[in-house]
């Protein structure tokens, strides 16, 4: 289980977060929802230790991100939204170089790298150059690398964000492939990734939680998820 407890991150004197708390268990891909500059991407980062919580937890089936930093990050899959590619590496070479990053035996690292490939339909660019491929290709690849170890927590920035509709297809379809046996927390402001793939709805509106809840419940009483989005973001 990962659990967020009364997390805050200030920026110098901003207050980027505030008292953000849940916790997100495996087969319930959860959605945070919000709008740009709502905090999102800031509390990912934190809950993947690339940035250290202001004040609060983040704790992996018990462990501690900043006491036992480096067992919880062994833990934790993360792809951001602005692309974090080896631009003059090839698409094979990266996913190589995560392998050998995560310290996945040799013997297992060909066998690890073809099912990403298949399953994210990177065939046709695997010999070519990062810095060659479009958007989409960049965001498969990316979450190939991130998963090569099979993280038991995935997090995803804006994860079809600059995608084709078959790009998201087939995107959407893996994430929730592997949610089922894994934790899965993604990010977006996009309402169609919504429905596509959450179990469960978290809204944050300037830095605060505002709500948690199912996406049944999300849309109960006919209300569609915009409408729903906008009253409770509209103070």
């Amino acid at each position: 289980m990962l659990e967020i407890k009364n997390v805050n991150k200030f920026f110098a004197a901003k207050k980027v977060l505030q008292n953000i708390s849940f916790s997100l268990k495996k087969n319930n891909p959860t959605v945070l929802l919000g709008e740009n500059g709502a905090g999102k991407s800031t509390l990912l980062r934190v809950i993947s230790g690339f940035l250290p919580p202001s004040s609060g937890t983040v704790n992996l089936d018990g462990d501690d991100i900043i006491n036992a930093r480096q067992k919880v990050l062994q833990k934790i899959g993360y792809v951001q939204e602005i692309s974090a590619l080896y631009a003059n590496m090839s698409v094979y070479d990266f996913l190589r170089f995560a392998a050998d990053l995560h310290q996945i035996p040799p013997a297992e690292t060909a066998a690890k790298i073809k099912y990403f490939v298949d399953a994210l339909q990177l065939k046709d660019v695997l010999m070519q150059k990062n810095e060659t491929l479009s958007k989409g290709y960049k965001k498969r690849v990316e979450l190939a690398a991130a998963m090569l170890f099979e993280p038991e927590v995935l997090l995803l920035d804006e994860p079809t964000e600059g995608l084709d509709p078959n790009q998201k297809q087939v995107l959407r379809a893996f994430i929730r492939h592997y949610a089922k046996n894994h934790i899965v927390l993604i990010s977006t402001h996009t309402m169609e990734d919504v429905e596509a793939l959450a179990k469960r709805v978290l809204v944050i509106h300037k830095g605060v939680l505002r709500a948690d809840s199912s996406l049944e419940a999300f849309t109960e009483n006919g209300k569609d998820l915009l409408a729903s989005f906008s009253q409770i973001t509209k103070n």
